[in-house]
């Protein structure tokens, strides 16, 4: 495990093309998989774990619409598992939906450990930033360096993103562009690290060999985003 491709996506529940959808992580090829918008509602367990299989991982965390899938290498490099919500100020129908964080302690061989995590920031602006002030702490208690993917609700100039950029940046450009899917204007989805990681790429996902573009774009109303880093 001296290198790790983590591949950050919100899988709209399964709604879109699932058979784009299953291709596309196939041909990237993720050693880690942060999930935003796993199923919910409808059997979630039994069909994010369909999902898992067609990809040909393990759900390593499921919590309220995050997940975090991964190889079987990475999976025996866990030290510790969890997830847990983040409270809301509900002001509206759309602040009802959960928004936690969901991460992994993995063992680096060799020593020392790496934080890998999930989150789903808000739609509203003051949920965000109290979501960034959780995951700061989080990041500061970690005592590891952290790795963090999600969807992000917010260009890298938002409030909750500024608040967080002392500890995570992301190493993609501000222009690999994410949302809408189908013909993305900006970029909202990202995998932010903090120091200790060395990065080797970071992109926007628009095609794989086998899912072009179009495809792509109704598998989920976001594109993936990756990073590829040594430990």
């Amino acid at each position: 495990m001296s290198t790790l491709r983590i591949v950050s996506w919100n899988l709209w529940e399964l709604r879109g093309d699932l058979a784009a959808l299953v291709e596309a992580v196939q041909d990237l090829a993720p050693d880690v998989l942060l999930v935003q918008e796993a199923p919910r509602l409808v059997l979630p367990t039994t069909r994010l774990a369909w999902f898992a299989r067609q990809v040909g991982l393990s759900v390593l965390v499921s919590h309220r619409g995050l997940a975090i899938l991964a190889t079987e290498a990475v999976a025996a490099q866990v030290i510790r598992r969890g997830a847990h919500p983040v409270a809301q100020v509900i002001t509206d129908l759309n602040a009802t939906y959960p928004r936690g964080v969901a991460a992994v302690r993995l063992s680096i061989p060799g020593g020392g450990a790496v934080v890998v995590g999930a989150t789903h920031l808000a739609l509203q602006e003051g949920n965000r930033l109290h979501h960034a002030e959780h995951l700061s702490a989080l990041v500061r208690g970690a005592g590891a360096p952290v790795i963090l993917g999600g969807d992000l609700n917010e260009t890298a100039e938002g409030s909750a993103r500024t608040f967080l950029a002392p500890l995570l940046t992301d190493p993609a450009e501000q222009t690999e562009h994410t949302f809408p899917a189908a013909a993305p204007t900006r970029r909202i989805d990202a995998i932010l690290v903090t120091e200790g990681i060395a990065v080797r790429g970071a992109r926007a996902v628009r095609s794989t060999s086998r899912v072009a573009e179009e495809r792509l774009a109704g598998a989920s109303d976001h594109l993936p985003t990756v990073l590829d880093v040594s430990l």
